[in-house]
């Protein structure tokens, strides 16, 4: 008989492993150690921000209503929602250095940016919500304008010129670019900036 059960043990060890699983409830307080990782809704019930790798979207008239999105395989290091509020991006560090383009009332991923490397800065939303402009870490060195009709890549440039190693750790768009006689054009433009650099763009 022991040796049968022995057989049925054995038997049992040859079963692939049963994978546990663990899912977010509730999240409890903010860090508030990142720059751009807390962002107040434009509805005015909502604020948006990172808890890891995870964008929380808490309603603050009812702390138990909490949405939890999901993407990201690293720590998330800059937020931004659209003027709108219909979009929430979110970037993370590490190799795989995506950001995360969300549709906020569907609370699902709409576009997964992959073109940086190292980790994201800051993320932006042009005043009409057309373009997000992406800026990545010193070691990136890389700035993107994505379109948000198609979420794919729009322009990019060199963050900071002549090899200098500055950190650029915010960005903002300033609407359209102006003729002489001071009307709007078709340009838009965004200012990127860090310590002791501003640039417009």
């Amino acid at each position: 008989d022991r040796r049968e059960l022995g057989e049925e043990v054995m038997g049992d060890l040859n079963e692939p492993p049963v994978e546990a699983s663990m899912e977010l409830e509730h999240a409890i307080g903010f860090a508030g150690s990142l720059r751009d990782c807390l962002q107040f809704h434009p509805n005015g019930r909502d604020v948006v921000y990172a808890a890891g790798g995870c964008v929380v979207v808490a309603d603050l008239s009812d702390p138990h209503n909490q949405v939890f999105l999901r993407g990201h395989d690293d720590f998330i290091t800059s937020i931004a929602v659209s003027p709108s509020g219909r979009y929430i991006a979110s970037g993370q560090r590490g190799d795989n250095a995506d950001i995360i383009v969300w549709d906020f009332e569907e609370k699902r991923l709409l576009y997964r940016m992959q073109s940086h490397d190292h980790g994201i800065a800051c993320v932006s939303f042009s005043h009409d919500e057309k373009l997000l402009l992406s800026v990545g870490v010193v070691a990136d060195n890389r700035l993107f304008v994505w379109d948000m009709a198609t979420g794919l890549l729009n322009a990019q440039a060199t963050a900071v010129q002549n090899g200098a190693q500055q950190d650029t750790n915010c960005a903002a768009w300033g609407g359209f670019f102006k003729d002489i006689k001071r009307r709007d054009t078709n340009n838009y433009m965004f200012a990127t900036g860090g310590p002791n650099m501003l640039r417009l763009w």
